[in-house]
């Protein structure tokens, strides 16, 4: 079924004192809209109006995502009303409507949206005070929707407003909003919202709430307190990976800044002279970095990556023997962490074995009950896990090692022990080749003056150690992060088998264990969801990345559960292209048609300066691919994006046209007007 918006009215909107647009259903391939208007004449305002309508306060959650300014809906609201609206009995009224329809069975139905919110004399919003009519649609008949029911017939007939990002966004600037995050991270949360991942985190979360207050409420007082230090920890954990996430997504963001202002800086550097070797000295020196890159990971970059791999001077076996005895070390820690809490369960079976009791007579009550002879046993039980077992080495050097990593470098290690010593030693060479023509070029990059040019260099400079520095630093999140990730796992088990221990011995956990079944199956639904929708969305963004763009350069996408894409070539090897922000706006609307796509709903469109950064080859691939959508597609653009030369070879496809143009007011502020039927001549 395919849904399209009939009308929209803004009443004391922003720039709109009093306007309605309306549009016909998308037949016989006639599906584009176009409403032309320069900047700042109410074209982003139209966008806003449409997931205001929609959603009311839910919709500035997603305006970040949609490309729009994020802001709260209080401010939001504040900012929204008519500048020279006109107040009635003292108090001033703003009104967004719009119908929302498709066919179902032959017969025309859908949704008729009708919000108002009040101001008092001064403008500000009165929050809460706001009205809200919602009329379902069915042929002939009408029925009013009760507000509780809005969100199932918004999903229904409309839709759901995590799917809105996808069809109501910024051109442009949901480009940069990927960007800025990271394509990963944008990505990752889409398809969260996509896939209705929210959701089931949330009943996961509600599930594993609902088992812990089982278990407390019944559990014996010892087993009730282990558990809330448990649970303690496992928070305090969960908090600790959570920031180190967001410290390590911070890093990224700004290595790639810096990567970018390295770049820009360098292809400007392009006269003669010391700026041209300039330039050439950078593109060296980047060339070597990822040369690089790429021998660590045809090795492994668990092993070259870290800073005690083949640090100068260091033999392989000696790097081993050190690893084998920090391994031990961390073994030996992690058996000790195992029983260590179990001191007091072993006093209590001590003093409560009947032997220990014939043996001490009567002399056992005074003797066990001395806090001195508690404090002994426990002298004696930190006494076994010391001296340090032999071969185990005194200190861990390599703290930021998990064992995981331990055992992985081991392995690589092993592999490399292997090797013919020629080879060995000529893997060692190229490191530290490479290393010193860093080093080399760093130098003479610092060495160069030109009076000219000294502004761009020094800042060169200072992008290519900052670019070093966000390096190491990005290094030293990931390995933290992997620890915070372990430790959090760690303390979940600990939780789970608290759980599970007071369950097998208390009847009335019956129900709580299922609650436990229940949140594994979530996790697995969730693992099954996440990998048979990225292979799906990998496709469609493939399809359609080829359909739009004119770089051959990139054959295929791929995207993983947890966002990461990845582009190849027709070689099918992974590339690393440097994308143009035309090329990136390409690529990211690319994506967004295919998750429009994945979520299988027939909506309209609604783009807002959907053109911007793009040359006239990616343009008409943009538009055959509009083209050749069912559903509606409303194009907000100014005269710079679409001419009146491509509005003569788009007109076949076009059902409607509008024309905004905004006046300034005496009083502040602007007037939109809006001329039907009309565009740019």
């Amino acid at each position: 079924m395919i849904m399209w918006i009939r009308s929209i009215r803004l009443k004391n909107f922003k720039s709109y004192a009093d306007a309605e647009f309306h549009f016909p259903e998308p037949i016989d391939g006639c599906n584009l809209v176009l409403v032309g208007a320069e900047n700042g004449h109410g074209k982003t305002t139209l966008l806003e109006a449409i997931y205001l309508c929609l959603y009311d306060k839910d919709a500035v959650s997603h305006f970040k995502r949609a490309g729009l300014n994020e802001i709260s809906y209080p401010v939001f609201l504040n900012q929204a009303l008519y500048h020279s609206a006109e107040p009635r009995y003292g108090s001033y009224a703003m009104g967004l409507e719009m119908e929302i329809f498709q066919r179902w069975r032959g017969q025309l139905c859908g949704l008729r949206i009708r919000r108002k919110w009040s101001f008092d004399r001064d403008k500000k919003c009165n929050i809460g005070d706001n009205e809200v009519y919602i009329h379902f649609v069915k042929g002939d008949e009408t029925e009013i929707i009760d507000e509780k029911d809005a969100g199932r017939y918004l999903n229904a007939f409309a839709l759901p407003f995590d799917y809105a990002p996808f069809f109501f966004f910024d051109g442009e600037r949901i480009v940069q909003a990927a960007e800025a995050s990271g394509a990963g991270n944008w990505l990752n949360t889409a398809l969260q919202g996509l896939l209705g991942v929210t959701l089931l985190n949330h009943l996961k979360d509600s599930l594993s709430k609902y088992r812990s207050s089982c278990i407390t409420e019944s559990a014996s007082k010892k087993v009730a307190e282990d558990l809330k230090k448990a649970e303690a920890a496992l928070q305090s954990a969960e908090a600790s990976w959570d920031i180190c996430k967001e410290q390590l997504q911070e890093a990224e963001k700004k290595a790639r800044e810096w990567e970018n202002k390295r770049d820009s800086l360098t292809n400007q550097l392009g006269g003669g002279g010391d700026i041209k070797t300039s330039a050439e000295l950078l593109t060296q020196k980047q060339q070597i970095e990822q040369q690089q890159k790429d021998f660590r990971n045809k090795v492994k970059e668990a092993v070259l990556a870290m800073p005690l791999a083949f640090v100068q001077g260091e033999r392989l076996e000696k790097l081993q023997i050190r690893l084998q005895g920090e391994a031990k070390r961390l073994n030996h820690e992690a058996g000790k962490e195992q029983i260590a809490e179990r001191v007091d369960d072993f006093w209590a079976a001590f003093t409560n074995n009947e032997k220990v009791g014939r043996a001490l007579g009567s002399l056992a009550e005074p003797i066990l009950s001395a806090p001195l002879m508690k404090e002994a046993v426990k002298d004696c039980w930190d006494k076994l896990f010391y001296p340090l077992p032999e071969d185990c080495a005194q200190e861990i050097e390599h703290n930021y090692l998990s064992q995981q990593a331990h055992a992985e470098i081991q392995t690589e290690i092993n592999k490399l022990g292997r090797m013919p010593s020629e080879q060995l030693d000529s893997l060692l060479a190229q490191i530290d080749e490479r290393e010193q023509q860093e080093r080399d070029l760093a130098e003479k990059i610092d060495s160069l003056k030109n009076t000219n040019s000294d502004e761009q260099i020094a800042a060169l400079k200072e992008a290519n150690r900052e670019v070093s520095k966000c390096a190491d630093e990005t290094g030293r999140l990931k390995a933290n992060l992997e620890r915070q990730e372990l430790t959090f796992n760690r303390a979940k088990r600990e939780v789970e088998q608290l759980q599970d221990k007071e369950s097998d011995n208390n009847p009335k956990m019956l129900k709580s264990k299922r609650a436990g079944e229940v949140e594994k199956v979530i996790e697995r639904l969730k693992e099954r969801l996440l990998a048979e929708k990225t292979a799906v969305l990998s496709d469609a963004a493939t399809r359609i990345n080829r359909e739009i763009a004119h770089d051959v350069r990139i054959d295929r996408v791929r995207i993983d559960a947890l966002g990461k894409m990845t582009l190849f070539g027709q070689d099918g090897c992974e590339t690393r292209v440097a994308l143009s922000a035309g090329q990136m706006q390409i690529l990211i609307m690319s994506l967004v048609s295919a998750l429009a796509e994945v979520t299988k709903y027939q909506a309209p469109l609604v783009i807002d300066t959907p053109l911007a950064r793009l040359d006239e080859s990616h343009r008409q691939g943009l538009f055959r691919h509009w083209q050749g959508l069912q559903q509606q597609v409303i194009l907000l653009s100014q005269d710079t994006e679409i001419t009146p030369e491509v509005y003569r070879q788009l007109e076949g496809s076009v059902s409607k046209t509008y024309l905004v143009r905004a006046e300034s007011l005496s009083t502040g502020g602007a007037q939109s007007h809006v001329t039907e039927n009309t565009y740019f001549e």
